[in-house]
């Protein structure tokens, strides 16, 4: 809230950031490269979350708390209940800023560091799945591949395309992503990409509060 003076990154260790859970892939994408490339200490920012995790097992740990019921986390921002948020919609509004003022420029500088746009989904079929009904497997890679070539012109390609095919392709994001996630204690135990694709529920039990 730009109303209430000037925020930078660094300034945040010790305010209250909002998050629509703390499990929500996108926070975790934010935490990291914040705790990486401008000093934030998670463990000293309170994160306020407005939904439950999203895997039954998992417990947010103790640098998160919930907000009080029907409170709304842009609200939250503007009362000044909230020093920043993690927003999926991130149109400025009123007097509401991005905590970047080049923030396009800052994730495509960070894509292009860092291996790529970072993941929030993955298209995946089960071996199962493959081996019982590959002509189906194969239609529906087809499919993707004609969806993605259609949307073309929309994308960049390398590092700024966020539609990339393999897992070679995502590979160096995926280590990213599983090292902020052990940082953040969203998981328990460093794992390697190839491992993401087998089961896995040893490491998806609730992570120590």
């Amino acid at each position: 809230n730009a109303q209430r003076g000037p925020l930078k990154p660094g300034d945040l260790n010790g305010k209250r950031v909002g998050v629509r859970a703390y499990t929500q892939t996108t926070g975790a994408w934010v935490r990291g490269f914040l705790t990486e490339d401008f000093g934030i200490d998670i463990k000293r920012i309170r994160w306020v979350t407005f939904e439950d995790p999203h895997i039954v097992q998992y417990h947010d740990p103790a640098i998160a708390e919930r907000a009080p019921a029907g409170k709304i986390i842009k609200q939250m921002l503007l009362d000044g209940e909230l020093d920043a948020a993690i927003l999926g919609d991130v149109k400025e509004e009123g007097p509401l800023k991005h905590l970047f003022s080049d923030h396009e420029a800052k994730g495509r500088a960070w894509a292009k560091t860092h291996g790529g746009v970072p993941i929030n989904h993955l298209m995946v079929i089960r071996k199962s799945i493959a081996d019982e009904q590959p002509d189906g497997v194969r239609e529906v890679y087809r499919v993707l591949k004609e969806s993605r070539a259609a949307a073309g012109s929309v994308y960049e390609s390398g590092e700024l395309d966020p539609l990339r095919f393999g897992i070679a392709n995502v590979k160096t994001l995926l280590v990213t992503i599983i090292g902020y996630a052990l940082e953040q204690q969203l998981i328990k135990e460093r794992i390697t990409p190839e491992e993401i694709f087998a089961p896995a529920a040893r490491i998806l039990g609730a992570a120590a509060a």
